[in-house]
This record gives C-alpha cells, sequence and structure tokens, in this order.
C-alpha cells in the first residue's frame, strides 16, 4: 500500500491531532536546524489511551512522520502488533523519548543529555493526551527515560492512573535474533498492548 505523505500533511491541522502537530512545530523552533518528525493523523489525541514510546526517530521517519506506515521494520513490526491486538490506532499514539531526528552516525543509546532535553516535550505530550491510561516503553532508553521522567517532575504516573509496561524495542538489535525468538518477542508485546487495551476498556476491531 503506497501511503501519499502530502495527503497527510494536510491532515495535520485537524482537531484529533493538531496540539500535537503544533507541539512538534515548538520543539523544532526551540533548536533551529531541527525535526521533529509530525505525528501520522491516524491517531487521535481525545482518543489516546495508550502510548506507544520509543526511544528517538527512526530511519522511516524520512517520510515525515512517526508512523506505523513508515517503511522501516519498526514501522512495519507497529503495524503488525496492531493488527494481531486488534487495536485501531486512534487509540494509541507513538511519541519518541528524543523527539529530534538525531545525527548519522550518533551511538545508538540515548546520551543523558538527550533523555533531558526530551523530558519537558513528553510532559507537554501527556498533557495533550489527557486521557492515557498506559504508556509501554520500547527499549531499555525508554524505560530508563520514564524513571528519569518520574524523578525530575516528582510524579508517579502510576498515581495518575497510567501503568507503564516495557517491551522490547521494535527494530534494531533486539530483533537481530533467531526468527524463533523473533515470534516470541513479537507476542510478547501483542500480549502487553491486549493488557493495556484491557485496562483502557478498548473494544476490539
Amino acid at each position: 500500500m503506497t501511503i501519499d505523505w502530502d495527503e497527510k500533511k494536510a491532515l495535520l491541522q485537524e482537531p484529533n491531532i493538531a496540539k500535537v502537530t503544533q507541539l512538534c512545530d515548538e520543539l523544532m523552533e526551540k533548536k533551529p536546524g531541527s525535526t521533529v518528525p509530525y505525528i501520522d493523523p491516524v491517531h487521535d489525541e481525545d482518543e489516546c489511551r495508550i502510548i506507544s514510546l520509543q526511544a528517538s526517530p527512526g530511519k522511516g521517519t524520512e517520510s515525515g512522520f512517526v508512523s506505523h506506515n513508515n517503511d522501516d521494520e519498526a514501522a512495519r513490526r507497529a503495524t503488525q502488533i496492531y493488527e494481531l491486538a486488534e487495536l485501531d490506532p486512534r487509540y494509541v499514539m507513538p511519541w519518541n523519548a528524543y523527539p529530534w531526528v538525531r545525527e548519522s552516525g550518533s551511538p545508538s543509546a540515548l546520551s543523558v543529555q538527550e533523555k533531558t532535553d526530551g523530558l519537558r516535550p513528553f510532559r507537554q505530550f501527556l498533557k495533550i493526551n489527557s486521557r492515557v491510561s498506559a504508556i509501554i516503553a520500547h527499549g531499555t532508553d525508554a524505560s530508563t527515560f520514564l524513571t528519569l521522567f518520574e524523578k525530575t517532575y516528582h510524579s508517579s504516573l502510576k498515581n495518575s492512573g497510567i501503568k507503564i509496561y516495557k517491551a522490547s524495542a521494535l527494530g534494531g538489535r533486539a530483533f537481530a535474533v533467531s526468527e524463533a525468538k523473533q515470534e516470541e518477542l513479537l507476542a510478547k508485546s501483542v500480549e502487553t498492548y491486549r493488557d493495556a487495551m484491557q485496562r483502557a476498556g478498548i473494544q476490539h476491531l
């Protein structure tokens, strides 16, 4: 299926995604010359119950979007998870702990500075998606970022009724394993999303 990204761009100011689009624009203004890929407008800031948190924008975001429709392995895996868990994308929204596109050749792990830079944007993102009841942290960086977030803002996300799930990263080294192990990791992620859906009262498609 070929995606018309220009068509997607035309939808970025629609009420279901406009505030998140504005946040991305503000983040680019704060770091002149930087790029923050927009969030695919299939997602919905009023309906969002689950945040799918990755470390940083991957190769597929050359499309200009953080999207499960991108052409990279992490995006394809996200699509598989949504399909297998029977999850309508409007109930979930992706975000990156470090939302800016990193320079090529950066170490795969985020630096403490990068995680720190991502704290305030994530706080703003959470305020926009105020009905979230679960955050699924994909990979170690996303997970340690949430620990730093809680420490920095003295906020227990749990006290706000948000459950944090840890899941494997959707691409890169996490899936550089045998096919059987890949299947197992994928099944575990699907299980995690199903659990988060159940908590949020999301109906299967």
